[in-house]
């Protein structure tokens, strides 16, 4: 078999053990890709391997001299490829969207969702940035407990199954909505996001997105939180209305709002949520870490080094 050539373009961390096993199949290169680098990387690879750092567009995807024919990408939403322009040139995603099975044990983004409700509760960013400033006032810090609050789960997928699981170790009440049918395994079924928001005293979202539940989160749906909710976003920022958010952030309906994502991660610096953390502190935004676990990239390595050598030799 022709020895293709791989390029891992987000190489930090990347498993020593995973590049071996492609090596013994492909040429394997490491080399962080600049931006203005893509469509000459796509020229010189036969296989594109990055994470979240790159938006794959229509421009690279159309070069007539494009040579990459296989993408991978170790992450379960996929908004930052044009899919539909891959599958119209013929061009393989390899990705964790769909891998069932295997994703019940990548529980990594479940952890920092649990992370940043307790942070949000404890205000515990808030009381460690006071120390620094040589503070020390525990009164002012007093805060809640997830034992015996009430917690909204959108989408019930894996992800909501692991978080709901995890808080009910935690003694919390949790109720739960999705547009799809799911298993109801100690927690309270609800009828609609709506009827879930009113009832929640946080509310944290695990949802594929789509272009049907672009802005799910509007003013509308704000509207109808809990005044002194707490809200949680692991999933994509485009889930959410930010100018919403912020909305309800200002005239304390939520009280703090905690994001892993915003709409627009290739312009982070630009987005309105950014700029309002910058002056407030309720608002926690995280860089899109949920998955990024040394645990997790070992196991999603190995598991799609497996799925592309499989590709390669069906060819």
């Amino acid at each position: 078999m022709f020895r293709k050539n791989i390029l891992i373009a987000e190489c930090d961390d990347f498993s020593n053990d995973v590049i071996k096993i492609l090596s013994e199949h492909a040429n394997v290169h490491q080399k962080k890709t600049e931006e203005v680098s893509l469509i000459k990387d796509f020229r010189n690879y036969d296989v594109f391997w990055f994470r979240l750092g790159y938006k794959i567009n229509e421009d690279i995807l159309l070069d007539p001299e494009r040579r990459v024919s296989i993408i991978v990408c170790p992450v379960t939403g996929l908004d930052h490829i044009d899919l539909k322009t891959c599958k119209t040139m013929g061009i393989k995603v390899i990705s964790l969207k769909g891998e069932t099975e295997f994703l019940k044990n990548i529980r990594a983004t479940a952890e920092l969702t649990i992370a940043l409700m307790l942070s949000s509760l404890r205000h515990l960013f808030k009381a460690i940035n006071s120390v620094k400033k040589t503070n020390w006032d525990r009164d002012r810090f007093r805060g809640s407990e997830l034992n015996g609050n009430t917690v909204g789960i959108v989408g019930m997928g894996r992800l909501g199954n692991i978080v709901a699981d995890i808080l009910n170790g935690f003694g919390s009440k949790v109720i739960a909505f999705d547009i799809r049918e799911f298993r109801i395994n100690n927690f309270e079924k609800v009828n609609s996001l709506t009827e879930l928001v009113e009832k929640s005293n946080i509310v944290t979202v695990h949802v594929d997105y789509n272009s049907d539940n672009y802005h799910m989160f509007n003013s509308n749906v704000f509207s109808h939180f809990k005044r002194g909710s707490i809200f949680i976003n692991t999933s994509r920022g485009s889930l959410v209305d930010e100018h919403a958010l912020l909305a309800s952030l200002k005239e304390k309906r939520i009280s703090v709002a905690a994001v892993d994502v915003v709409e627009d991660e290739y312009n982070f610096s630009e987005s309105p949520l950014v700029k309002y953390a910058e002056k407030n502190d309720n608002l926690i935004i995280t860089p899109h870490i949920g998955g990024s676990t040394y645990e997790s990239f070992a196991k999603t390595e190995k598991y799609l080094a497996e799925k592309l050598i499989n590709l390669m030799y069906s060819n």
